[in-house]
């Protein structure tokens, strides 16, 4: 509410293009989500080390059954209506669907491990089965940017470095 009163956000702009479940940002508010971009991305590679990516934001079917988004969440997905290199193409629900196939069907050496990546990416969701339901708003959108944090690492690492990737997340918000 308050954002549409400060003429920030526009709820009835966004339906014209696209439909409802879009926003549009203005001013200050698009502004406040670059700079909150910009501060998560900056801090998990200066202060945490992690190798910033910028990903496809269209894979094929592949990578989605690998993250598990296929075939349990394809309600949920937007598929192209045109064949993406000879083969379906969705554009990406998040960005740990490509940064956690990077390495797919790929023999690393133990010794590289953990790997530490992060990428800011729009994200698209159909939110289908939510009709009804946080429809004012800013929530359940089809289309949102968000930082996504992703570890590769060892069955034996995997404990420690979800521990320390949660803890990397919750210093941001600490610092904000």
């Amino acid at each position: 509410e308050l954002g549409t009163e400060l003429g920030m956000l526009d709820l009835e702009a966004a339906s014209k293009l696209s439909g409802a479940r879009f926003a549009v940002l203005r001013g200050s508010l698009a502004r406040l989500e670059r700079a909150l971009i910009n501060f998560f991305l900056d801090t998990h590679t200066e202060a945490h080390g992690y190798t910033e990516a910028a990903v496809p934001l269209i894979v094929g079917s592949k990578p989605l059954q690998g993250t598990g988004q296929l075939p349990k969440f394809e309600d949920d997905l937007f598929r192209l209506a045109a064949p993406l290199n000879g083969r379906n193409g969705y554009l990406i629900p998040t960005a740990e669907v490509p940064l956690t196939n990077l390495h797919a069907e790929t023999i690393l050496d133990e010794a590289q491990l953990p790997l530490s990546y992060v990428a800011a990416t729009p994200c698209f969701r159909a939110e289908a089965g939510s009709h009804g339901k946080d429809t004012r708003g800013l929530f359940r959108q089809h289309q949102f940017h968000k930082v996504e944090l992703v570890k590769i690492c060892t069955p034996e690492q995997s404990d420690a470095q979800h521990h320390a990737l949660v803890e990397h997340a919750e210093s941001c918000l600490r610092a904000l």
